[in-house]
C-alpha cells in the first residue's frame, strides 16, 4: 500500500476564507468524495469559472483517483488544471496588484505541482520533473511577490525536503531538508485553513528525517482533529509502526480497520492493507497466534484471492511466516 494522500492534497489549501473552500478540504479529507465533487460541480454549473473552484476541482479528482488508485478522471483532472493555468497567464497580464498577482502565481504552481504528482504516479518521470521544476518556479515567484502567502510555503518546503531526500545521490544537489521542514512549519504557524493539511504533510518528513517523537505529537493532533478520517489515521499508525512501538501500532490499525469496514465506498484494497499491517505488527510484537488469525483470513478472503497483486501485502504475508514459523 503506497502511502496513499502523500503528496495528494499536499497544496489543498485555503488562500481566501471561504466556507466552500473549508468544506471541500474537510469533505476530501474524510474521503467523501461525490460530495465534494458536488460541491465543485454545482458552483460550475452556476458559473464560478474562478481559479479556485478548477483547481480545487482538480484536487478533488486526484484525491479521488489516488484513493482508489485507478485513472478513471485523468480527462477531467488534466482539463481542470489546464483551466487553471491558462486563465492564470492571462491574469498575469492584467494590472493587478501584489498580494492578486502572488495568489494566481501561487494556483499556477499548485496547478503545475499537481500535474507533476501525478505524472510520477503513472510513469511519466520527464513530464513530472518539469511540471515540478515549474512549480517550484512559480511557487517561489509567489513568495517573493508577497511573503504572505503562507501556503506556498508548504509546497516550497516539501520541494526542498523531497528533493535532497530522492536525489542526494546527485553530487550538485544541496542538503536543503532543514530548511524544508522549517518552510513547512512556516505554513502551519501562519495560515490555520491549511495547517492541517501542512501537519500531514509534515508527518511524514518527520519520519524520513527520524525524529519519530515529534511525528507522533503531529500525527495525535491530527487525528484528535479528525477523528474519522481514514487519511489522517493512515499517517498516525504508520508513526508507530516506524517506531516500533507495535501495541500502540495494533490499535491504530484497528482503529484504521474500523473506519475503512464502515465506508460503504472504501478502496477495498486498503481493507486487505491494513490487514497485512496489523497482522504484521503482532507478528514483529510476538503475538504469532494473532498474526495468524488475520493471515488466516486474508488467504480466505475473496477480494485478495482475486487480487494478488499488492506487492506489499505478499512481502507482509512473508515475513509474517518467517518470525511465525507458519
Amino acid at each position: 500500500m503506497k502511502y496513499f494522500f502523500l503528496f495528494v492534497l499536499l497544496l489543498c489549501n485555503a488562500l481566501m476564507s471561504q466556507e466552500w473552500i473549508d468544506r471541500c478540504i474537510d469533505l476530501a479529507i474524510n474521503s467523501r468524495f461525490n460530495q465534494a465533487e458536488s460541491l465543485l460541480t454545482t458552483r460550475l454549473d452556476d458559473g464560478d469559472s474562478s481559479l479556485d473552484v478548477y483547481f480545487y476541482y482538480a484536487s478533488v479528482l486526484n484525491s479521488r483517483m489516488t484513493h482508489f488508485e485507478n485513472n478513471d478522471y485523468q480527462k477531467e483532472f488534466y482539463k481542470a488544471l489546464d483551466r487553471v493555468i491558462e486563465k492564470g497567464e492571462r491574469l498575469l497580464n492584467d494590472d493587478t496588484n501584489d498580494f492578486s498577482r502572488a495568489q494566481i502565481l501561487f494556483y499556477m504552481g499548485s496547478a503545475y505541482g499537481y500535474l507533476g504528482f501525478y505524472q510520477g504516479q503513472i510513469g511519466e518521470w520527464f513530464s513530472a520533473v518539469r511540471n515540478g521544476s515549474k512549480a517550484h518556479k512559480f511557487l517561489l515567484q509567489a513568495v517573493q511577490t508577497d511573503s504572505t502567502i503562507w501556503d506556498a510555503y508548504l509546497g516550497l518546503g516539501a520541494y526542498k525536503y523531497w528533493l535532497s531526500t530522492k536525489v542526494n545521490w546527485i553530487p550538485f544537489i544541496p542538503d536543503e531538508r532543514e530548511e524544508g521542514i522549517a518552510l513547512v512549519k512556516k505554513a502551519i504557524q501562519h495560515h490555520p485553513h491549511s495547517r492541517f493539511m501542512a501537519m500531514h504533510q509534515l508527518v511524514y518528513i518527520l519520519l524520513d528525517y527520524g525524529d519519530f517523537d515529534q511525528a507522533e505529537m503531529v500525527a495525535s493532533t491530527l487525528v484528535k482533529n479528525y477523528p474519522e478520517s481514514q487519511f489522517m489515521y493512515w499517517a498516525y499508525s504508520h508513526v508507530y509502526m516506524k517506531k516500533r512501538d507495535y501495541n500502540q501500532a495494533i490499535a491504530a490499525y484497528k482503529k484504521l480497520l474500523q473506519l475503512i469496514e464502515a465506508d460503504d465506498s472504501a478502496n477495498p484494497n486498503h481493507r486487505i492493507t491494513c490487514l497485512a499491517r496489523l497482522a504484521d505488527m503482532y507478528a514483529r510484537s510476538g503475538a504469532c497466534l494473532d498474526a495468524g488469525l488475520i493471515k488466516d483470513q486474508l488467504q480466505q478472503d475473496d477480494y485478495f484471492i482475486n487480487h494478488r497483486d499488492n506487492e506489499e501485502v505478499e512481502e507482509l504475508l512473508s515475513r509474517i511466516s518467517e518470525l511465525c514459523n507458519k
